[in-house]
This record gives structure tokens, sequence and C-alpha cells, in this order.
């Protein structure tokens, strides 16, 4: 697996394991398992120990199960424009794993046998919940999707209060809150509610654009050059393979002397983006006034 699937994976991870959604669906059903004590284990197991077996259990299966989705999500990202399909295949595969941990949960907490006849039962026991798990994760996925988007202003909703910009405190006053909807960028509609200020820049991460604006960043999966057609119309400009900056988003220009000289970028959200030359003519073209040694 290469680093940039490594990476990926742990992209997708991390953005499912941010959904609050998840983390009371989980809470919820190891509450139902704990109390109703299903498989035997009300009967056999006092309250505590039955708890944190169930705790135990779900832990290990849950975690099985979110790292195949989020592999296969990402792994297909390039194959199936459907996250569904995507999270559908990473649950199937999920099964093996599943079974084999409550297998082996089973035998250290319950003494049950350890081989492959109970592995294989444990199996085709779990494929069926681990494909219903990953319908519930998309569908709760999508339930924030749509709840961002019924936010958004114009539609008769309240519109979320925009929060600062994470990353330099002074980027709200450097640039205006967030755009009019009439003119905004249409790469602005991809993001949650929240997020929608000012556009600052994109970069290139593995298969996502990093969108930063005044309001936060968000990681979308699509192509530099696709998430550059919907800034706007001469809104900014390329300075590098990676990365795209706005007018407003350029801070300074910095020109380094020497034999090679080289140009940087220093942006509204504080970083030092570094212009290639093949991008050099343009950005003193654009940015002149705004250069400095």
């Amino acid at each position: 697996m290469s680093d940039t699937l490594l990476q990926s994976t742990l992209r997708e991870l991390r953005t499912l394991l941010s959904r609050p959604r998840l983390w009371l669906v989980f809470a919820l059903v190891v509450a139902l398992f704990v109390l109703t004590g299903p498989f035997g284990t009300y009967e056999r197991l006092a309250f505590p120990t039955r708890l944190g077996y169930w705790l135990v259990l779900h832990a290990a299966t849950w975690a099985c199960a979110l790292a195949s989705i989020s592999f296969f999500d990402a792994a297909l990202s390039t194959r199936t424009a459907s996250r569904m399909i995507r999270m559908l295949v990473g649950a199937a595969v999920a099964a093996l794993p599943v079974g084999l941990a409550i297998t082996v949960i089973n035998f250290a907490l319950l003494m049950r046998p350890l081989n492959l006849a109970m592995i294989s039962g444990n199996i085709l026991i779990a494929l069926p919940i681990s494909i219903a798990f990953s319908l519930l994760t998309w569908l709760s996925l999508s339930a924030v999707e749509n709840s961002d988007a019924a936010l958004e202003p114009g539609t008769g909703s309240a519109a979320a209060p925009t929060p600062p910009a994470p990353s330099a405190g002074n980027v709200a006053q450097a640039l205006p809150a967030s755009p009019a909807q009439s003119d905004r960028p249409a790469l602005l509609d991809r993001l949650p509610v929240a997020k929608r200020g000012s556009l600052i820049r994109l970069e290139v991460q593995d298969h996502y654009v990093l969108v930063v604006t005044t309001s936060g960043t968000e990681l979308l999966l699509m192509r530099l050059g696709d998430a550059i057609a919907e800034t706007g119309s001469d809104a900014g400009r390329q300075i590098h393979r990676s990365h795209w900056v706005s007018d407003a988003g350029v801070s300074s220009v910095i020109r380094e002397g020497g034999k090679n000289p080289r140009l940087t970028v220093k942006t509204a959200d504080g970083q030092l983006l570094p212009v290639s030359r093949s991008h050099m003519q343009g950005v003193r073209t654009r940015w002149g006034d705004r250069m400095r040694s």
C-alpha cells in the first residue's frame, strides 16, 4: 500500500470518527446489547462483566469495519463516484476481520472454541451486520450533508454563524467575512455552510483539494484544475502545480535573491507557498505591487 493511499485512508477515517452521530449510534448500540444481553450473555454475565464484554466487542468490530470502509472509500474513489458502493465493498471485506475478532474475543472472555469452523460462522454472521453498519454510516454522512444544504442562505432557514479562521487570527479583518451569494464562487457550494467564507487558497493533498477560506478549511475529493474552474473568473491564479491563491488571499510576495532567485507567496492564513519557475512571471505581473525582498 502506497503512502498516498495510506494517507487518504487515514483522512477518510478521521472524517468518519469526527461525526458525533457515529459516536451516538455506537453508544446506543452498546447500551442496547448490554441491557438485552443477546447470545446468552444476560444469563451468563453479570452487568459489569456484560458491559465490558460488549464494549470491547463492539469497539474491536467497529474499528475493523471503519478501517475497511475508509480504505475502500479512498482506494475506489477514482473508479466509482458512488460513495455508497465504495462503502459497501469495504463493509463486505470487513466481515473477514470482524468475524476473526469476534471469535478471538469470545475465546478469551467466554472460553468458546477457537477454530476455523467458528471463525467461518462468525464471518457469515458479521457480513449482513457489517453491510447494515456501512449503510447506517452512509446515511449518517448523507444526513449531515443534507442538513448543511438546508441551512444555506436563501433557502428560508437561518444561516449558521461564521466562526473565525483557525490558522490566522487577523484573516477575518483582512478579508470579507463571506461573499454575497449572487457572486460567490461555485466552489463554495461544496463546503459546509459554516465554512463558506472568502476564498484564500487551494492546495493539493493526495486525491483531495484543501480549500482554505476565512471561515475554515475543508477537504474536497476533486482535481485542482476542476476546483480552480469553480473559483470564478479571474479570482486569483495558480502559483505551483499544488497551489492556487486568490487575489485577496495574498499578503505579500517575497523575493529571495542569489544565483537562483525564488519567489514565495505569503497568504492571509500565514502560509508560505513556493512559486514554481513556470508561474514566476505571472505572479510578478499580477501581484508585483506586493513584492518585497
